[in-house]
């Protein structure tokens, strides 16, 4: 294709306008390269969607490396206080959520204590404090699509709205998209991140196996119920599948096991939300309006590789699975996290394409891990005597020290690794606590991550270490230690907030250039920046 066809050049084109596009374009951006969002809505954003998400530990310690926390807390804390005025039930007023600084320490939505999160609506609670540093921030899903794309445009990205991509040309030096008014844009990668449905691992020809649904959920926002009284409050197992009313503040779902109520792509309708009410409560509600209904299920499916020479997948387009557990929105954003840094430096001819492989290698085995957790979520919503008896043994288990800790981790994804082929054990786990010089007395490693690069920590006799960085400007040199680790000597943390190297005292002959030159590349990076 000729360049005088091409309406918009790009280092990398991203297709979808949701969080996860959004976060994922402002990461490249922030890496200095070129961006272009194509999102098929006028406005960005799914229309047929849950109103909030729960926003984890991790992806919140992710976000506060981006300096995103304090935005997306205050998203959270205007959003809380209207939906707390619309809900009705009884425990509307234990909807709360406090921050300290830029964190979240607890939040509760319901009873019986801090929720950590569900397993198959098993609550993970902890009433004594041991997981304190542990929460689950529900944020509006528009009001976390409109961070991130303030976030993006402040880095350089544009975004086209309204157009939807109708076909890609893949050539060895690029992606071609056309779109559906005839334009064509190019980028040297393309990241598709437009949602379960992804046209664009349609059109790449990315497989996506898996588990066809059995259980259909409808729902809505503001649901108005002339008779309210006839449905119990909280969450409600039934013969007929599983009532959730005010569950989250002003939010309504029925979820049916066996037949879908009807075909996806049709829009929930009041009619349609009524008769499935009372098909699963056995009452004759009665439904007089309903704002921003969705529909959902527990289709679960993943592709075998995130990458397809210079196509991408990232959040849904990658793995879908049920919404229970609240873990779809993290696996997306921790997704982007860990690709933006890595496609901008090889889209910019800083790093070899062989960096690629390394996205689907750390973060396939996430996602199905996820997969199998939301379908064991799923087996515990059944209804039947076995499915009572395995419930009540779940719930003796997350009581459990071993267990609640196990779980909280996995929904929260604080356990994630990605290997230290055999070096040392940091290698590969989100970067501990830190007190840098340029933190001061602080405690994390957020105001040195914030421009995108790379990190380097050791105590300020590290010659070897500081003179690094003034040949390369891809990392950036702190003068600190790790309080939780005394042993640990020096790090290398990648610009995802993950270790790439450490080294303990005593150890001063090992060198990061190994790790330098896998992560970052052989290259030094232009001495001057965008």
């Amino acid at each position: 294709m000729h360049a005088a066809d091409v309406n918009i050049d790009a280092d990398v084109v991203v297709v979808g306008g949701g969080p996860v596009g959004l976060f994922l374009a402002a990461e490249l951006g922030l890496a200095s390269a070129s961006v272009v969002v194509v999102e098929k809505l006028g406005r960005l954003g799914r229309a047929d969607s849950p109103a909030l998400r729960g926003v984890t530990t991790r992806t919140m310690r992710t976000l506060t490396l981006r300096e995103l926390d304090r935005p997306v807390v205050r998203a959270a804390e205007q959003a809380l206080r209207g939906l707390i005025g619309r809900a009705t039930g009884p425990d509307a007023q234990r909807a709360t959520h406090r921050p300290v600084d830029g964190q979240v320490t607890s939040t509760t939505l319901g009873s019986g204590g801090i929720t950590k999160g569900h397993i198959g609506m098993v609550p993970l609670t902890d009433p004594a404090g041991e997981f304190s540093e542990v929460a689950l921030l529900p944020v509006p899903y528009a009001a976390l699509r409109e961070v991130f794309a303030q976030h993006a445009v402040r880095h350089g990205v544009e975004i086209v709205r309204g157009r939807a991509v109708t076909d890609l040309a893949t050539d060895p030096e690029g992606v071609t998209a056309c779109l559906d008014d005839g334009q064509r844009i190019r980028g040297r990668y393309l990241v598709g991140a437009d949602g379960g449905r992804s046209v664009v691992r349609r059109l790449a020809g990315f497989d996506f196996p898996g588990t066809d649904p059995t259980l259909f959920a409808v729902g809505g926002e503001d649901v108005v119920l002339l008779d309210p009284e006839k449905l119990p409050h909280g969450f409600t197992r039934t013969a007929r599948g599983v009532l959730m009313v005010d569950v989250v503040p002003g939010q309504i779902v029925a979820l049916e096991h066996g037949t879908p109520p009807a075909a996806r792509p049709a829009p929930v309708t009041r009619e349609e939300l009524q008769t499935v009410l009372r098909r699963v409560s056995g009452t004759d509600v009665t439904v007089t309006a309903v704002g921003a209904p969705f529909r959902y299920s527990d289709n679960a499916r993943q592709s075998s590789t995130y990458r397809r020479g210079r196509v991408l997948l990232a959040g849904d387009a990658a793995h879908v699975h049920s919404p229970f557990g609240g873990q779809g929105i993290n696996l997306g954003i921790q997704d982007a996290a860990n690709l933006g840094w890595k496609l901008a430096r090889v889209a910019r001819g800083t790093a070899p394409a062989e960096l690629l492989d390394t996205y689907t290698a750390e973060r396939h085995h996430v996602a199905a891990r996820v997969l199998r957790n939301s379908r064991a979520q799923t087996a515990l919503l059944r209804y039947g005597p076995e499915v009572d008896a395995l419930r009540e043994l779940v719930t003796d288990l997350v009581e459990l020290p071993q267990a609640k800790a196990l779980l909280i981790g996995m929904v929260h994804a604080l356990d994630v690794t990605y290997g230290s082929d055999g070096g040392h054990p940091l290698v590969g786990t989100f970067v501990p606590e830190l007190v840098t010089t340029r933190a001061g007395s602080g405690t994390g490693p957020a105001d040195c991550l914030a421009d995108g690069r790379g990190l380097l920590v050791g105590a300020a006799d590290a010659s070897d270490l500081r003179g690094i960085t003034q040949v390369r400007d891809d990392v950036r040199w702190a003068e600190g230690r790790c309080p939780g680790h005394p042993e640990v000597a020096a790090l290398l943390v990648r610009p995802d907030g993950y270790v790439a190297w450490a080294r303990d005292h005593g150890d001063e002959h090992d060198s990061p250039s190994a790790a330098l030159d896998r992560w970052f590349g052989s290259c030094p990076a232009e001495t001057a920046r965008a």
